[in-house]
């Protein structure tokens, strides 16, 4: 009899904890490729004690292209220290070469990931509660790999770094 609330207490602080994780971190895997078609995982790029901004492009999207060297940049001056880049292309893998084309162009020092075309607007709702709207699309994670946040749109760096620095 004496040992049931301790069982009882062990049991609920497991659970609770349990439940804090699942809240913290994604509960849907987001499945992507690499650019030589090896299945990848989101996941696995954030939560490495660095803040990682995620960048969706497209192979026709002229504001992606504009805001690449700035990201470039960012990574850059980051990646050491307190954050990195991981690039997405939207355009899946039939599209292939035009996104190769547009990498060997910038030659990005970042990981860039390939959608599996026909899940990404389910993942990309499951994960952020919101329809995917345009190119460039920005998620950004905190250190310990949780989702802080999300926008469509050019970004300025100005505003990455206050994140990143805290101020």
């Amino acid at each position: 009899m004496l040992t049931t609330p301790r069982l009882s207490a062990a049991w609920t602080k497991c659970i609770v904890t349990l439940l804090l994780c699942l809240t913290v971190y994604p509960l849907h895997a987001f499945q992507l490729q690499s650019l030589d078609a090896s299945r990848v995982n989101l996941n696995d790029y954030v939560g490495d004690g660095r803040w990682t901004l995620v960048m969706f492009w497209s192979t026709d999207c002229i504001p992606c292209e504009e805001q690449k060297p700035m990201i470039e940049a960012f990574h850059r001056d980051h990646h050491d220290s307190d954050a990195k880049v991981v690039g997405i292309a939207l355009d899946g893998m039939e599209k292939l070469p035009g996104i190769q084309k547009l990498v060997d162009h910038h030659q990005p020092s970042y990981p860039n990931l390939v959608v599996f075309t026909d899940v990404f607007h389910r993942q990309y709702k499951e994960l952020t509660g919101k329809d995917f709207r345009a190119t460039p699309t920005y998620l950004l994670y905190d250190p310990q790999g949780a989702l802080a946040g999300a926008r469509a749109g050019r970004i300025e760096r100005a505003m990455i770094e206050s994140i990143v620095s805290g101020r």
